[in-house]
């Protein structure tokens, strides 16, 4: 008895940005599923952690700043001066392990080291402007007034500051890996550079 053996199909070879598409796709679904999908809240600790580091500035700060700035909110000076910072020290920051943690998926040849700091980086973008703009419309809603007179200008900064942070991340993914104990200490250089600011501009205005 004869076996008759399926038609032979020819493999469709993928150019080069469809690999890159799919390797991008599957490493944003498991960034999202490994740090959001083992918590109760789900998705919406995403913008609830940025909220929480804004609370916690708004504290520290906003007593002595509402003195220093008499003719600026604070509140909004916070959002929009912290939110786009907080996203480039975070691209840069989480690309410390970023190959230690997907080493079982670098085995594959469609995944480079690239790929995982472009997802990494895209997700940190989305979540940040995200909560950026939740921010503001909650900032609108109690009163606070919000001018998008300068909408390029501040779009140009978020820009500018994704495109830094992703630079940053290539050079921190080399030292996560390579650095040893110098990648434990760049998060707090990170906090101590923002304190800094904060402080510089609590001189200039004092």
């Amino acid at each position: 008895m004869s076996v008759q053996l399926p038609p032979y199909r020819p493999i469709k070879h993928r150019s080069g940005l469809k690999v890159m598409g799919a390797a991008f796709h599957a490493l944003l679904m498991r960034e999202l599923q490994t740090r959001f999908g083992g918590y109760r809240l789900g998705y919406l600790w995403a913008p609830l952690e940025i909220m929480f580091q804004v609370a916690i500035y708004l504290i520290v700060f906003g007593a002595i700043m509402t003195r220093v700035l008499p003719g600026m909110d604070y509140m909004l000076f916070l959002v929009a001066g912290l939110v786009p910072f907080r996203m480039m020290s975070t691209i840069a920051t989480r690309a410390l392990g970023a190959v230690e943690a997907n080493q079982g998926l670098l085995m594959y040849r469609s995944v480079r080291h690239i790929d995982v700091i472009i997802a990494r980086s895209f997700l940190e973008l989305v979540i940040y402007f995200f909560t950026f703009v939740l921010l503001l419309v909650i900032l609108a809603f109690i009163g606070i007034p919000i001018s998008l007179a300068h909408l390029n200008v501040v779009l140009f900064c978020w820009l500018t500051l994704f495109l830094f942070g992703f630079g940053l991340a290539m050079i921190m993914m080399v030292v996560g890996y390579y650095g040893g104990e110098i990648s434990k200490i760049i998060g707090l250089i990170f906090t101590i550079l923002y304190l800094y600011l904060e402080l510089c501009i609590l001189f200039i205005y004092s």
